[in-house]
């Protein structure tokens, strides 16, 4: 079963991107002999979301190869963002992913892979509602709604600070939809997220854009390990570099949207 699970895995990217010979896999030690537990939060598209009772999205299609090509099974583990830092120290999985961007304060409680992407922080406007809302400069006076105890969030509240947006309203993380509702009803001026979830629910409502990306502030994403499992990570590593080498890494980010 795991040969044929590898095999499948690999030949679909294969076919894509013209590679013939999949990268050789690499033995490690995991939780579960055979499996990699893979923690993350299915309220996040397009890294991981449901859509019609499947699990979809950039970073599973992302964990899947991974596993593949560590001859593991992949096994995604349903949390919430609220706990999966800790869970992860606490030994529930083998890894964590969840378009994490890594923090000093989150490197001090993990290890991380090398970011397979970094990008930026944008502010989703309803364009027809706001045609002036057209860069940063013109925030001063807007309402941002943020995820609670997220980047967003801490950015948010030192812009605030500064004078560059108005005020801050905070959501529960699996709650999003809820700012994209109060954003097209006017409650609320704009929703700040890292670019590629912004894009993606801009994409779900008519009328709703970027506006503006906020600077000086990259957000690399990475894979989140426990700081004693270097073979781990470093396998990891090995095969994130092999997946940009390839051509499997663009094929995947083409699939869906991201950089």
């Amino acid at each position: 079963m795991m040969r044929r699970l590898t095999r499948r895995s690999f030949t679909g990217l294969a076919f894509a991107t013209g590679s013939c010979t999949p990268a050789p896999s690499v033995a490690v030690r995991t939780m579960t002999p055979g499996k990699l537990l893979i923690g993350t939060y299915f309220v996040n598209p397009p890294f991981e979301y449901v859509s019609d009772g499947q699990r979809i999205g950039f970073e599973v299609d992302l964990m899947n190869e991974i596993a593949a090509r560590l001859s593991l099974a992949p096994v995604f583990v349903d949390t919430e963002w609220e706990r999966i830092l800790q869970e992860m120290q606490s030994a529930r999985y083998d890894c964590i992913v969840g378009g994490i961007t890594v923090t000093p304060e989150r490197r001090r409680l993990l290890a991380w892979s090398t970011p397979y992407m970094t990008t930026t922080l944008s502010l989703v406007v309803d364009g027809r509602r706001s045609p002036d809302l057209r860069s940063l400069a013109d925030f001063r006076s807007a309402t941002v709604g943020v995820q609670a105890a997220t980047t967003d969030y801490d950015i948010a509240i030192r812009m605030q600070r500064k004078g560059e947006i108005g005020s801050v309203k905070v959501y529960p993380f699996a709650r999003i939809q809820d700012a994209m509702v109060d954003l097209a009803a006017g409650r609320i001026t704009a929703v700040m997220k890292v670019y590629p979830v912004a894009a993606w629910l801009a994409r779900q409502t008519p009328g709703l854009v970027i506006a503006a990306q906020v600077p000086d502030d990259p957000q690399p994403l990475a894979i989140g390990f426990r700081h004693d499992q270097r073979e781990l990570l470093s396998a990891v590593d090995r095969i994130l570099a092999d997946l940009k080498r390839d051509g499997a890494y663009t094929h995947l980010a083409r699939k869906w949207g991201v950089p």
